[in-house]
């Protein structure tokens, strides 16, 4: 027969009779001592609260103790000053904690005294297993339903320091609402407590935001927390109620020009070096960071960020600062032009066409590190150092050539490379200044043209002084020959190089080239003069011999002549050429104006057929033999070799019309052939008939007066050289009915007169032979 337990509440079941288990469940047992607080063993203890969801206590949602699920009292945020005690290691102590939250020293309250401490243990042991299996159910449900507790600002902090940026952010958010009421978006600057506490917490978490952006520069990978930084961006750009106003992304943008301008800072400062390393530090630096960001921080941020145009451009920034800073030094020439080309070459060569960088680049929009007026500025004063630079070293070098000419030297010592010297000096300027701009290109050709033609001028007055200190020593000396070429030999590549800085300067120079190139004119003019004048010294001897008694029978005067050329035009050979062909042009000129000259003066008087015809033979055959050597000698003056065999031709025809021709002929070859040179050339053929003589003058009756007329290209000043020192005058009578001893005295007598009213003469003086044929 089953045994029936015994009812707690039957009046015949004793209340201090223990129960199955040992105990009653409505009484604490007396023989502990002492209370075990809530928390340590909730399980086994009954509370009001599990008592009163048990049965027959509660019913229909109401207690005898209560309406069910009263809710504890919230507990508030800590303040701004929790933070302070944070950092000291300190908490708030406020006593022992009256709520009824988890782990205070809440008592427990007996809820009925139904026995003394003995008792049926069996009754008590079913008691504490009904209390323990239905208030955990409810205490759980009430778990599910209890709101998230928001976090303290102390609590905030932590988030922060430990970088859980985009909760944290969250946090200060939902604290920022609660401040403002939901009503508007928080201003950092409004009072109150929790104001400040929000404005500390962004502080605070912008500051590690910007930490780990300048931490991802530095570690040259990929950064953990930078997700953290972006989603808080993210999040406060998609605030919508308030708004987010604290304008993220601008503060970002900050950080990273914040973080280059450091990393730049810290490879510049307290290196000592010129310009060019330190450059060479930050262009090196720049590429590594630049790769860098393209390897891995491009891919870590979103792409409407636009990470790398924002670091391209901040970096772009603090180089433009660095150069900026650069210009405010004592700077030299080179150093300006340093700068100049690190702005408009070297940055755009060297780091943004790097086949790295280059493709996510766009040089237009970043523009040029140097400011339009700074650039201006740094040319300016660039082009006014090298002008005085220049002006102070073409002086030097021109006073050193000076020493070198009164030096007792080797000929080959003697041809110095004075020319190279002074190029040099201004060719490395003009050279790279285009490669700056073309208005920079410009300024500086101007300047030094300008430079370039003062000095050529000062160049021409000290050769001309050079050679009056040397008139009394003219003699034919090959230290003197070689002095003369060395300085002539400048010319052309001065020329060349005065041509080429004109055309640098777009036709704002033609005035200095002009300037320059007359210089230069006058300078191988009298070179190449001189040079002549020297080898006609040597062949005097021989010249004056020419056209005299015994010239007509003996070729004693032109092999002379011949012989000095050989010997005396070898050391022509060592002019360049242009001044060669200038000098031997000379020569040639001078050389046939010794020969034609006493024809035309009327040293030798031709009154027969005859004598004519052997005259004009000797004439053509030395001149042919002077033709010889100067086609040798490449003479450029080629037609001279005409004006004998015209000449010659005037002498030998006896057709007036055929005389006319020729005359003709020779005037187009040789415009300056004047009107007094024919004359003097028909008294030495002895044509004395007027009307003749009046027919073959009309051929230059047009020329009459025009002596101002330019000569010809192919014989510059040929005839004009040639002096005429007297006026030939016929006698009106009929010579035809004079006798020939009269047509022989009358002959005679005029060439005497002549010869008497011209003593010193070009090419005839005292002491020259005269010929009366």
């Amino acid at each position: 027969m089953p045994v029936t337990a015994p009812n707690p509440f039957d009046e015949n079941t004793p209340l201090d009779r223990p129960a199955p288990e040992g105990g009653n469940p409505f009484l604490d047992d007396e023989g502990e001592g002492k209370r075990e607080p809530l928390g340590s063993d909730a399980k086994r203890r009954g509370t009001l609260e599990k008592i009163a969801g048990l049965s027959p206590f509660w019913k229909s949602g109401k207690g005898l103790l209560g309406v069910r699920g009263v809710p504890e009292k919230r507990r508030g945020r800590r303040k701004s000053e929790d933070v302070s005690l944070l950092s000291l290691g300190r908490k708030k102590d406020n006593g022992d904690e009256e709520g009824g939250g988890p782990g205070g020293g809440v008592k427990r309250l007996s809820f009925l005294w139904l026995g003394g401490s003995g008792g049926n243990t069996g009754n008590r042991s079913r008691r504490e297993s009904m209390v323990e299996v239905v208030p955990e159910r409810n205490e759980v449900i009430r778990e599910a339903e209890k709101p998230r507790e928001p976090l303290s600002v102390l609590e905030i902090l932590q988030l922060i320091q430990h970088r859980e940026l985009r909760s944290a952010d969250q946090h200060i958010i939902e604290l920022e609402v609660e401040c403002d009421g939901e009503l508007s978006s928080v201003s950092l600057k409004s009072p109150g407590r929790q104001a400040k506490d929000v404005t500390l917490l962004y502080e605070a978490l912008m500051k590690e935001m910007w930490a780990v952006v300048e931490e991802s520069l530095n570690n040259k990978g990929k950064h953990l927390k930078l997700n953290e930084v972006i989603g808080v961006i993210q999040q406060e750009e998609g605030r919508v109620n308030p708004p987010g106003n604290k304008n993220m992304r601008a503060h970002w943008v900050e950080a990273v020009q914040r973080s280059v301008t450091q990393r730049l800072k810290n490879n510049l400062e307290g290196k000592m070096g010129s310009l060019p390393s330190q450059a060479d530090r930050v262009k090196r630096i720049v590429v590594e960071d630049l790769t860098s960001v393209k390897n891995y921080l491009v891919c870590s941020y979103p792409r409407d960020f636009e990470v790398f145009w924002i670091y391209l451009s901040a970096y772009h920034q603090g180089i433009s600062e660095w150069l900026s800073a650069a210009t405010q030094r004592d700077l030299e020439t080179n150093d300006i032009y340093f700068i100049l080309d690190w702005n408009s070459n070297v940055y755009c060569r060297d780091i943004l066409s790097r086949p790295e960088i280059s493709p996510l680049v766009n040089p237009y929009e970043l523009g040029p590190l140097l400011t339009s007026d700074t650039r201006t500025m740094l040319e300016q004063q660039y082009v006014s150092l090298v002008q005085q630079r220049v002006s102070h070293r073409l002086e030097e070098e021109l006073k050193v050539e000076q020493d070198r000419w009164g030096q007792m030297m080797r000929n080959e010592d003697l041809l110095s490379g004075f020319n190279g010297r002074v190029i040099q000096i201004m060719k490395p300027h003009i050279d790279r200044a285009p490669l700056i701009s073309e208005g920079f290109g410009i300024m500086l050709a101007l300047s030094c043209l300008c430079c370039f033609s003062d000095f050529l001028h000062r160049f021409h007055k000290a050769i001309e002084r050079f050679y009056l200190e040397q008139e009394g020593l003219k003699e034919m000396t090959e230290a003197f020959i070689y002095r003369i070429i060395s300085v002539v030999n400048c010319c052309p590549p001065f020329r060349e190089f005065a041509s080429r800085m004109s055309q640098l300067a777009k036709g704002d120079g033609v005035d200095l080239l002009s300037q320059a190139e007359g210089s230069l004119d006058r300078i191988t003019t009298f070179a190449t003069r001189t040079l002549s004048e020297l080898i006609l010294h040597d062949i005097k001897p021989f010249s004056k011999k020419l056209l005299g008694r015994r010239w007509l029978n003996n070729s004693d005067a032109c092999d002379g002549i011949v012989s000095v050329l050989g010997e005396r035009t070898a050391a022509l050979r060592k002019l360049s050429q242009g001044p060669y062909q200038a000098a031997i042009s000379e020569l040639h000129r001078r050389i046939l104006l010794e020969l034609v000259r006493p024809l035309i003066q009327g040293k030798i008087s031709c009154t027969t057929s005859k004598t004519r015809r052997k005259v004009a033979s000797k004439l053509r055959e030395e001149s042919k033999q002077l033709g010889q050597i100067f086609s040798r000698l490449e003479s450029p003056q080629a037609s001279l070799d005409q004006v004998v065999p015209r000449l010659t031709e005037i002498l030998v025809l006896e057709d007036t019309a055929s005389i006319q021709m020729e005359v003709g002929m020779l005037v187009s070859d040789f415009p300056d052939f004047r009107k007094r040179h024919l004359s003097s050339l028909l008294d030495v053929r002895g044509l004395w008939d007027p009307s003749c003589r009046q027919q073959i003058l009309g051929v230059l009756h047009d020329l009459e007066g025009a002596d101002a007329l330019p000569p010809c290209r192919s014989a510059p000043g040929f005839f004009s050289d040639i002096g005429i020192t007297h006026d030939t005058r016929c006698i009106n009578i009929n010579l035809s009915r004079a006798s020939q001893f009269g047509r022989r005295t009358l002959s005679r007598f005029s060439h005497r007169g002549r010869n008497i009213s011209s003593p010193s003469g070009d090419g005839s003086g005292n002491g020259e032979e005269d010929t009366q044929l």
